[in-house]
């Protein structure tokens, strides 16, 4: 989806890329996608649930590269559904790991070397229901106002340090998000049908608000 387009579009700018995601096979599939130069792209397969692993993870891309991490995407993430007295405690729980609490220790891991260099940027992928809850959503929208609580917050903090945080906002994107998501109960609207764009738009996007620097990119309506 979004991370496979982005990753390839920073390659075409130069970019050192290391790939994350669970399903190794897709991984490779990304990589030679690309198609750079050998020691460019770096794949690690890896479960983002596993948030107490997570700083090994960085660990070991520095060490590939040589080089503490420049550009952190923040695009993993699914959706859990259903109304609010239907959605299990764990269900939430587990929605927030993997939308809040990973990216959370990915950027916490990735800062002291983006201090160090005095230049860094941090892009999160955010949804406008992280700004407008809407019902039979409670959990997916949770995720992302915790999101954007910790964009803005962080924000600040690092602007002394000449590091950008993006909060990007793709809308509906033709991807597997909709067949990724878990549903409780039964819903007469779940969200996701409408006028999507492709990742490969998104991508676009993304890595134009990198080099832009941009603050907010909103193509959703």
């Amino acid at each position: 989806g979004i991370g496979k387009a982005t990753a390839i579009l920073f390659a075409k700018e130069g970019a050192r890329v290391a790939l994350v995601a669970r399903n190794n096979e897709k991984l490779e599939k990304v990589k030679k996608a690309i198609n750079v130069d050998i020691g460019q792209v770096g794949i690690f397969p890896f479960d983002l649930m596993k948030i107490n692993s997570i700083a090994e993870l960085v660990q070991n891309i520095e060490k590939y590269f040589n080089d503490t991490v420049d550009i952190l995407v923040n695009s993993a993430g699914f959706a859990v559904l259903g109304l609010i007295e239907n959605v299990p405690i764990d269900a939430y729980k587990n929605n927030l790991q993997l939308n809040y609490f990973a990216p959370l220790r990915l950027i916490q891991t990735v800062l002291p070397g983006m201090k160090k260099k005095q230049a860094g940027q941090i892009i999160n992928l955010f949804s406008g229901v992280g700004k407008r809850g809407l019902p039979g959503v409670s959990s997916y929208c949770v995720t992302k106002f915790a999101l954007n609580g910790l964009t803005e917050s962080l924000r600040v903090e690092v602007s002394q340090y000449n590091i950008d945080v993006i909060l990007f906002s793709p809308g509906l994107v033709q991807s597997d998000f909709k067949t990724n998501q878990k549903i409780y109960g039964r819903l007469k609207e779940t969200f996701t049908n409408g006028k999507t764009v492709t990742a490969e738009l998104v991508a676009d996007r993304i890595v134009k608000a990198s080099i832009k620097r941009k603050r907010d990119v909103i193509l959703s309506f």
